[in-house]
């Protein structure tokens, strides 16, 4: 009997051991990826974001923090055309958003557009052209922890030339992608000069709102090669991996207007982009 017993304790302990080495949530049916995985409907009809859709305004380029709690977005200056960056925050993903108010880094004359947060919130990049005759360069300004006070703006070396550079947008692999001219080109952070992405610039088009997934293999932007602006994406398998072409979003077509300046929260469910349908362009949301 003890030599039975002594069997089955052996036999038992062998199972746990072949049972922990399973990766997490696998199955016998071969399914790749967690059984709770599931796919996210369909986007929600498409909201302005209060702050960000004045009636005599125009505001666009609006980009979230991560947790979608905090907004940067610009309204246009109409005496000399430029932008200035405004800045709102909400305690929830279901709160009202604060009352705007423009950011430190805001110049007089000059104008500063296209935020984009860094992955951890910490750094927010923007276009300006305050250097006279560089046209619109890369600027960044950082800061210790959410909430906290941003720095004074700084150059960010690599991605800035002669022409326009605007929607700087990294991602968590040390690459980005970056409108120079009107073209969409990538590089890498700390890298030489970025290179224009044939793939997604299409010839006589003008590129803009480039977004970039943390995981740098999603891309949203908007274009006018279909004559209206309109947005598009492109995924890639891999980050070596040349971008596909894109495609055309229709999900908020139904809006009408000119739409532009994609953004993405990290779990897919917030979609912000900017619309001209009332007349003046104003900031939208849509959730699912």
């Amino acid at each position: 009997m003890g030599r039975c017993l002594l069997g089955l304790a052996l036999l038992a302990g062998a199972c746990q051991a072949r049972l922990a080495d399973l990766p997490p949530e696998s199955n016998d049916a071969g399914v790749d990826g967690p059984t709770d995985a599931f796919m996210l409907g369909a986007w929600g009809a498409a909201t302005k974001v209060g702050g960000a859709s004045s009636t005599t305004l125009s505001e666009d380029d609006g980009t979230l923090s991560s947790t979608a709690l905090e907004i940067v977005f610009a309204i246009v200056d109409a005496t000399n055309g430029g932008k200035d960056l405004y800045y709102a925050s909400r305690p929830s993903t279901t709160a009202a958003w604060s009352m705007p108010a423009p950011l430190g880094l805001n110049t007089v004359g000059p104008s500063e557009e296209t935020p984009r947060f860094s992955g951890d919130d910490l750094t927010l990049y923007f276009a300006s052209n305050r250097v006279a005759g560089n046209g619109l360069d890369i600027y960044r300004v950082s800061r210790t922890a959410v909430g906290g006070a941003w720095t004074a703006p700084a150059i960010v070396t690599g991605p800035n030339s002669t022409v326009n550079e605007k929607w700087y947008t990294p991602c968590g692999g040390n690459r980005y992608l970056v409108i120079v001219g009107g073209d969409i080109a990538q590089g890498t952070i700390g890298g030489g000069a970025p290179v224009v992405v044939d793939s997604l610039s299409a010839v006589g088009a003008n590129e803009t709102g480039t977004f970039l997934t943390q995981d740098c293999l999603t891309t949203y932007f908007a274009s006018v090669r279909s004559g209206a602006n309109r947005i598009y994406t492109s995924t890639r398998a891999a980050v070596t991996d040349p971008w596909p072409a894109p495609t055309m979003v229709s999900d908020f077509l139904a809006l009408g207007g000119n739409q532009e300046d994609p953004w993405m929260s990290p779990d897919q469910r917030t979609f912000v982009f900017a619309s001209d349908v009332s007349g003046t362009k104003d900031v939208y949301l849509s959730s699912r």
